[in-house]
Parts: C-alpha cells; structure tokens; sequence
C-alpha cells in the first residue's frame, strides 16, 4: 500500500465544484490529487468537508483510480474500483478489485491482490480482505484475510495469514488456519489444522500434518509439534514432535527427529516405537532410545505362513 505521514492535499481537475453549505466537493475530468507524498489520477473524485472546520476529511476516487507515491528506487502503487484516502485518520482504502504492487527499480517485490485493501500510515499495516492473493520472492500465498507490516523505507517486514491460508513454493505447499512470515528471523509458523506437502530437488516428498508447524529457514529445520503425522516413502511416523533437518547446500532431507513417544511404521508391516527416534535418510538408519519396541515381519516361507518377530530393548 501506500505511505504518507503529513496529508496536504492539492488538487488538479478539468471541473471542479465546491458546495459548502453541503460540505461536499465534486472533481471531474483528468483528476490529480496529491494528498502529501501520495498521488491519486482518476476520471473523478469526491471530497468530503468537516461541517464544522469545513477542512477536507475524505477523498474518494472512482471509475478505476491509480494511486501511486515514489520514494528513491522503490514506487508503490495501489489500482481499484474505488480509492477512499481518509485525511484525518490516514488511512487510504481501495475497494473492488484492488491490486498492490511494490516496486524496486521498476521490478515488483511483491504484488497482492484483494477484494479489499486498507493501509493505515500511521502504523504501517496493511490489511487485505476476500480472495487475497500474495506474490512474494519466492512464495505464492492466498488466504480469506491478510496482514503486512511495512518498514519505513516500505519494505515488508511480517505477513500474517488467516482463514484458509495456503502458501506455495515451487512444488511444496504449506496449509493452515493462521500463517505468519517473518522476513527478519527468516521462518514461516503455521498453527491450526496444519498440512506441509514439501518436495525436494531430489524428489524425496514428505507430508506433514500437525497441530503446528514452523520452518526456519535460516537453521533449515522444520518443526512440527502436536499430534504429528508423518509420511515419507514407505513410512508413515506419529509423535507429539518431530524437527527435520535440510541440508542447506543440495536442499534434501537429512534426518528426521521424533521426540516423546513415537512410532515409525514401515509398508504397514514393520515398526518401531521409542521415547526418541532419529531417522536417518541417507544412508537410511535408525536410532531408537528409551523404552524401544521394534515389530520386524520376517517374510513368508513355502507355506505362505507369515512369522513375526517382535522384540523390545
């Protein structure tokens, strides 16, 4: 969205009509109204008086306006049915299919598309609502409603995701009721009906269901906890927690750890069960400690007979 922190407003129009006993004006034809630091061009635009100062206290643009405010290298700009710029309160709406995009010389950092998008300058949040659709480096993100906190210079610092939230990566895709990013430490943290389908650059996939998860890009780790349902290959593990480790240089799945009671079954025949597992991928290996229960289907003999070895340690 767009920044701003003292509103002079100025206006440029074909026609313009000031009817102050209704504390109403009226813009039309070519309309240009700079509002501080921001830019507003529309077909027209109507401005709101307070009755009593009879001081400008709402801007609203129609018919597609283009918003619009340059700061150095970076230039943010707001398209939508409607544009509301609130002079007293600062803060700017744009209504009906509204589209944000922060650009960095003349290259969008990010593009986000809403029903509704309201940005408040006094605080730097923007707020995104209906069919909300983020492009952010790497990440495709939607949800039903969606945060963004800006920095001075206008970068994004945090997302925040709520209501059927769903981030993309290449050929991964994390789920969620509620999902916030943090630019700063690096991390996504997802919590509430929790899903992680991640494949690898190796084609290693892993499906992940858990009461929350959070993936640390900067330690490569990836966090589930609470009710923990994994599935990887010809297994299928569950525990309160598991930490799986990535390895940074060739982007592959290294270990898996499972901490507290948990419980590794392999193509539903063998199994192991411990207070602590550590999987290892490759070479794939196991170690188990504490209370270990290891299930191991031996095969089949000539009379189709199945044996079973169960021991525990």
């Amino acid at each position: 969205m767009l920044t701003g922190s003292v509103f002079a407003v100025t206006i440029e129009s074909k026609k313009q009509e000031i009817q102050m006993d209704k504390n109403k004006g009226y813009f039309t034809g070519d309309v240009k109204v700079q509002v501080g630091d921001v830019i507003v061009e529309s077909p027209r635009a109507d401005l709101d008086l307070e009755p009593e100062t009879k001081k400008p206290s709402l801007a609203t643009f129609f018919d597609k306006p283009y918003a619009y405010q340059v700061k150095g290298s970076k230039k943010h700009e707001v398209k939508a049915d409607i544009i509301k710029v609130s002079l007293i309160k600062k803060v700017i709406t744009a209504q009906g299919n509204s589209q944000t995009n922060i650009l960095e010389d003349k290259k969008p950092t990010i593009i986000i598309t809403a029903d509704t998008q309201e940005y408040d300058t006094n605080t730097s949040l923007m707020k995104a609502t209906g069919s909300v659709v983020i492009n952010y480096e790497d990440m495709v993100a939607t949800s039903d409603k969606a945060y963004a906190l800006l920095d001075k210079k206008g970068d994004v610092h945090n997302i925040k995701l709520s209501s059927r939230a769903t981030i993309k990566q290449d050929k991964s895709i994390i789920k969620g009721d509620n999902i916030q990013y943090s630019k700063l430490r690096q991390d996504i943290i997802v919590s509430g009906n929790t899903l992680s389908d991640v494949t690898f650059d190796n084609g290693d996939r892993v499906i992940i269901n858990a009461r929350s998860q959070q993936y640390d890009r900067k330690s490569n780790t990836m966090m589930a906890v609470g009710a923990v349902h994994i599935k990887y290959a010809d297994y299928i593990a569950d525990g309160p927690k598991a930490i799986m480790h990535v390895n940074s240089k060739t982007n592959k799945p290294e270990k898996i750890i499972f901490v507290g009671r948990s419980k590794i079954v392999e193509k539903g025949v063998n199994s192991v069960e411990a207070d602590k597992i550590t999987m290892t991928i490759n070479p794939k290996t196991f170690e188990a400690v504490g209370n270990v229960k290891t299930n191991i289907e031996q095969g089949s003999n000539d009379n189709n007979s199945n044996n079973k070895m169960e021991f525990s340690l």
